[in-house]
């Protein structure tokens, strides 16, 4: 017989927070269902959402929050109707791409209806399966006894009776963000490294010029894959008399971006390409700036059930100017090869590698862990490890060869 006190902690949690849930879900107007109470951080996932017998219309967006347990912050979602609405349809399905700072059992909670909510597991190893519910036929009306489906605010989105007809989702319909800002590239403050010892940081961020809903989008849906991005990274002299920054690098970019889920969940592929500039910000001696139009894939494969994956990202590019730097090629090269293993639930190892065309190499290495409790308001964040040596540090420091930098610190994004 099993030891009691090995069950699964996590299990406990979960049901216990279902049984609290329950009652507050079911005598509300709106509710909540899931296929799976599983989600992978920084994937995306699928709920339901039923309506009362008064919802003449669906809105293709709703607004949510992910209420984490032991009253932490609540963090704002949006969720993104999937397919058209039925005139008299009673349900219908959304999605949206679960935080990545968010690992364990949260609650998503409708923010116009907070009794309608679920509870999700974003970090359970193995998959949780709720009991199958039955609903009447015909329905249930906002005045009538719903004891009977008490665990509807958390059963399987196939285990609910259609109220109408659902919404289909097309084989080929392509994940799209939830929000039109979203991650570009990894964030991260840094303290190490030596002569001097300094800081490195790095914010980024992407917008999508052209909504799903609008007028553009509807008339040429290509348009939807269209962005701009944004990042910065800077190097902040720690050592110095007046703790000046040694180089700042600012590189907008406009490209368009396609995406591509496995439907059986084991990987994923995007595909992006288009123009980006590089600059420091200086003038005269010290400028640099180049400009280039690039292609960059981003795969990645489950290797088990757990969630680990490992993931190949090749980035190419072509110089278009370069007159700052004639000979930036023979440092920096053409092209740069990203690869990382772990999962984005827990330990997370990476590498970047560029190569110059005369040999010249820069490498990165990155090992990251998420904290287990929120260090920002609304965010959490992972300890970060961060060693850098070659060429390429900065943009101002392409042709000067770094030895091994050690830094240490905290990152949103990685």
């Amino acid at each position: 017989m099993k030891n009691p006190g090995s069950f699964p902690l996590r299990t406990l949690l979960l049901a216990g927070a279902l049984l609290q849930a329950t009652p507050a879900a079911v005598a509300a107007d709106w509710l909540l269902a899931a296929p799976a109470l599983q989600v992978v951080p920084g994937q995306r996932f699928e709920v339901v959402v039923i309506g009362d017998a008064r919802a003449a219309s669906w809105p293709a967006r709703l607004p949510a929050s992910i209420e984490l347990p032991g009253g932490g912050p609540r963090i704002a979602v949006e969720l993104v109707s999937i397919g058209k609405a039925e005139a008299n349809a009673r349900q219908r399905r959304y999605f949206a791409r679960w935080p990545m700072e968010v690992a364990g059992v949260a609650t998503l909670a409708l923010t116009d209806h907070p009794s309608a909510r679920v509870l999700l597991d974003g970090g359970a190893a193995t998959r949780v399966v709720s009991a199958p519910v039955s609903a009447p036929a015909g329905g249930v009306s906002a005045g009538e006894s719903t004891a009977s489906m008490a665990p509807a605010a958390a059963a399987p989105a196939s285990s609910v009776t259609p109220m109408g007809r659902m919404a289909d989702v097309p084989a080929d319909r392509t994940p799209v963000e939830p929000s039109a800002f979203g991650f570009h590239e990894p964030m991260y403050f840094l303290i190490g490294g030596k002569d001097p010892v300094s800081a490195r940081f790095q914010f980024s961020f992407r917008y999508r010029i052209f909504d799903e809903q609008g007028v553009v989008a509807e008339t040429i849906p290509v348009a939807s894959g269209v962005y701009f991005g944004f990042t910065q990274t800077s190097l902040w002299d720690l050592q110095g008399e007046s703790k000046p920054f040694r180089d700042s690098s600012f590189r907008p970019s406009l490209f368009y971006r396609w995406g591509l889920d496995d439907p059986d969940q084991r990987g994923s592929l995007a595909l992006s390409g288009g123009y980006e500039h590089e600059s420091n910000g200086k003038e005269d001696i010290p400028s640099r700036s180049i400009d280039t139009m690039f292609a960059r894939a981003d795969a990645r494969m489950r290797v088990d059930d757990s969630g680990t994956y490992v993931g190949i990202a090749p980035k190419v590019w072509t110089y278009l100017d370069r007159e700052d730097n004639p000979d930036i090629a023979r440092y920096r090269g053409h092209a740069e090869l990203g690869l990382r293993i772990g999962r984005d639930d827990a330990l997370l190892f990476s590498t970047l590698i560029r190569r110059g065309t005369e040999g010249k190499m820069g490498t990165q290495y990155d090992l990251s862990y998420p904290l287990r409790r929120s260090v920002f308001s609304g965010v959490g964040a992972f300890v970060h490890l961060q060693v850098f040596k070659g060429y390429g540090e900065t943009l101002l420091e392409y042709d000067q060869n770094k030895e091994a930098q050690y830094r240490l610190g905290i990152s949103l994004v990685r």
